[in-house]
């Protein structure tokens, strides 16, 4: 495998697993029950070409990162793009449509979407509510007969006047050390955090994500974490549940034992004191983590911390304390900032725990509006749900430039223009992110530029490639005709390309039109002589 069920990835866990392919692709998919095609999905990012089929027994596989749907599917999916001129689409199938046998060949894999190189990402969920269970407790066999490794543990001050070894800061045992290290010394409150992974064989280079975590104090359990299966609005949560800053900085997942109250999931359990442990006594205590894989190896490490009374503090705090401008949000309750031209909406248990939201507004020469700066302060997580935005249109602008605008969530260099619409004199967006927002103008088309050809000249490939970016808001359509004729362009996100199959040439000269369009309206269309 080259990821497991519920590995953490960005902002989700992931849903199924990675099965290598030898790195190539082509490789044949046989359903494994009898059932029926339900779904099918092509996207240019995520899964890329999905197959989904739903069984009589209540459950439904899914394959991602297809090359090539087979058959019947493989029909279905032919006579749909070119009926409706699109090469993505997502629809449900009506029941038995397409109907498919145990051992019948469905596809074959590839490496389309967002994956990283050719694999088969399969699925098992409920098929009442697609909620993803892991297929390795159906019955897979695989051989894994390595113990995972616990490549560090961190400890965490949880106040401004807690200590790890005499600093109010996080204290960072790596693998090199675990060994060596003998009693650190801490007083006041403070959680702990493990980075570990699994290996199933020698010399891999996937880091796969661990079966199950458990923290022991002083031989009694204290928390634990597992996940076997979870709901897709939830999966966001594991945000609060890592080392989130950490995982920026690195990807390194570090799973952390304190618990949020507004943290509603059901893959961590922190038995006492929501995961925050505190010594009130003068003695050596024992921490023990275990981290065991889905085949029952395990790795251990056993630390000895004493507990000492209060002392004064030296380094960095690693609580911030609440200082920003601000207004206080409480994690169950409905929030609204309003600000000169800006509001914003967050819904109840949007924000993970009560906290600080900071404002502040600066000027953007970039844009049509100043930016406005939102961000929590003590627990600086990314939203759990999504929230709402308002900005004023600025004043004297027409109606062609109002089509142009959207408003753009800016953090750092990264600037996300995000679905924007028009209810009376404000444009209105919704957010998973906190960070700056500001309203900008986007009136640059999209572009287009030959790959693979050269005009008037013979091609030499068995597919016609062009290369496709834009500048703010995201090409939303495109289209390739050849001698007139509309055909199949696939989008391949990773590349930001798309490509025709060349079999569509005749001999002789062909004239071939590569047209995009992006969210703003603006559109570029580009014809070359291609000869065969």
């Amino acid at each position: 495998m080259a990821g497991s069920f519920a590995e953490i990835r960005p902002n989700h866990f992931h849903s199924g697993l990675d099965i290598k392919t030898g790195g190539k692709e082509g490789e044949r998919v046989y359903a494994p029950n009898d059932g029926y095609v339900s779904r099918i999905n092509i996207s240019a990012w995520g899964g890329g070409k999905v197959l989904y089929i739903t069984h009589p027994d209540g459950y439904r596989t899914v394959y991602m990162h297809l090359s090539q749907f087979c058959g019947a599917i493989g029909q279905f999916v032919h006579d749909y793009q070119y009926s409706n001129h699109t090469y993505a689409f997502d629809i449900e199938l009506p029941k038995d449509s397409i109907r498919v046998s145990k051992g019948q060949l469905i596809a074959l894999t590839g490496n389309t979407g967002g994956s990283a190189g050719p694999h088969l990402h399969y699925e098992i969920r409920l098929a009442d509510n697609d909620q993803p269970i892991n297929p390795l407790l159906f019955g897979l066999e695989y051989t894994d007969l390595i113990a995972p490794t616990i490549a560090g543990i961190k400890i965490y001050p949880a106040s401004n006047d807690a200590t790890i070894d005499g600093k109010n800061g996080t204290f960072t045992l790596l693998s090199k050390q675990l060994p060596l290290y003998d009693t650190l010394t801490v007083s006041g409150r403070f959680y702990t955090g493990i980075y570990t992974y699994d290996q199933h064989e020698p010399g891999s280079r996937n880091k796969n994500g661990i079966h199950r975590i458990e923290l022991y104090i002083d031989d009694t359990l204290f928390y634990v974490y597992t996940v076997s299966t979870f709901v897709f609005d939830e999966t966001r949560a594991i945000n609060a549940i890592i080392d989130y800053p950490h995982y920026q900085r690195t990807r390194e997942y570090y799973i952390i034992s304190r618990h949020l109250r507004g943290d509603r999931n059901n893959f961590s359990t922190a038995y006492r004191n929501n995961g925050y442990i505190h010594f009130d006594d003068n003695k050596i205590h024992q921490i023990r983590y275990r981290a065991i894989d889905h085949k029952g190896n395990y790795a251990q490490q056993t630390l000895y911390l004493r507990s000492v009374p209060g002392q004064s503090t030296t380094g960095q705090a690693n609580t911030p304390a609440i200082t920003a401008t601000g207004e206080p949000i409480t994690y169950f309750k409905h929030f609204r900032l309003e600000r000169e031209g800006f509001t914003a909406s967050i819904r109840p248990y949007t924000v993970y725990e009560n906290d600080m939201l900071s404002y502040r507004r600066t000027k953007d020469n970039l844009s049509v509006s100043d930016r406005h700066h939102i961000n929590l302060v003590k627990h600086p997580l990314p939203p759990h749900q999504s929230f709402d935005i308002q900005m004023d249109i600025p004043q004297g602008i027409g109606s062609e430039e109002l089509d142009k605008m959207t408003i753009v969530c800016i953090n750092g260099k990264n600037v996300s223009a995000l679905p924007t619409t028009v209810e009376g004199n404000k444009l209105c967006a919704q957010t998973r992110s906190f960070g700056a927002f500001a309203i900008r103008l986007d009136t640059v088309p999209p572009t287009l530029k030959a790959v693979n050809f050269s005009n008037n000249k013979t091609l030499k490939s068995n597919r016609i490639t062009v290369k496709i970016s834009d500048n703010l808001t995201g090409i939303v359509s495109y289209s390739c005709h050849i001698n007139g004729e509309w055909q199949v362009a696939e989008h391949d996100g990773k590349t930001a390309t798309l490509s025709v199959d060349a079999r569509h040439l005749r001999k002789g000269t062909n004239r071939i039109t590569f047209r995009l369009t992006d969210a703003a309206g603006n559109a570029t269309e580009q014809t070359w002589k291609i000869n065969r």
